[in-house]
């Protein structure tokens, strides 16, 4: 997972009482896909380029640096899944193929043997990075949308304005801090678009586990890194 429960936990100021670990796994789910659509982009059974000549057994797609579909922080095999279709009109005839060895930086899969030439096509389904994702800023994004799913669900029996008496009130709604936040921390991870250096050091030499100890906000990142903060240009 981009995050655990006890991250939002914290974000949140509340208790395993409060919010359980079952609760919130089940938001993190919701959020792990909402949140990756801002980074990555899923493609459905592309057509792969290379020869099905009975000896060829490397194939390539259109698009590289391909993206972390299982929410493990890792690119491995689990995260595509290729086919081959003896009747390329038939999705019935295809069959999941096996892959020796990939290249997610250039896009290109070396199957475990050569498809034979009954193969009428071979297709892909992926997703591949446009931005160059920083795992800490993941994190906080994924714990911070969680975080506003359970409040919102926690706190929407409570409408924006009531009255008391004579008096009317009008309630803060609380997720509404939270988006705000999650939306920074997206502006952060969309600044930057994805190359080969930053891809490389993302899938080769991850920052170590728990460098940053979070959940913290877009400022607590910036000031533990030295860095310069990002200010949206609203001009």
């Amino acid at each position: 997972m981009y995050t655990t429960p006890q991250e939002i936990r914290d974000l949140l100021g509340v208790t395993i009482e409060d919010a359980p670990d079952d609760i919130l796994e089940e938001f993190i789910d919701k959020a792990q896909h909402v949140v990756i659509k801002y980074w990555q982009v899923q493609i459905k059974d592309e057509t792969m380029t290379g020869s099905i000549n009975g000896s060829n057994n490397t194939f390539s797609v259109s698009n590289k640096f391909i993206a972390d579909t299982d929410f493990d922080k890792k690119i491995t095999t689990n995260d595509f899944t290729i086919y081959l279709w003896t009747d390329e009109d038939d999705p019935g005839s295809r069959v999941e193929a096996t892959v020796s060895t990939f290249y997610p930086e250039h896009g290109k899969f070396v199957l475990s043997s050569a498809p034979s030439t009954d193969v009428e096509k071979i297709t892909i389904d992926y997703s591949y990075y446009t931005k160059a994702i920083d795992w800490d800023l993941v994190n906080l994004a994924t714990a911070y949308y969680a975080g506003m799913l359970w409040v919102a669900r926690e706190q929407y029996l409570v409408p924006e304005t009531f009255a008391i008496g004579g008096i009317r009130v009008r309630s803060v709604q609380p997720w509404e801090r939270l988006r705000e936040e999650f939306f920074r921390i997206v502006n952060q991870i969309t600044s930057v678009p994805m190359d080969y250096v930053r891809y490389r050091k993302m899938v080769l030499a991850p920052r170590i586990k728990g460098r940053f100890r979070g959940p913290g906000t877009v400022v607590d990142y910036e000031e533990s890194r030295g860095r310069k903060r990002y200010v949206k240009d609203t001009t």
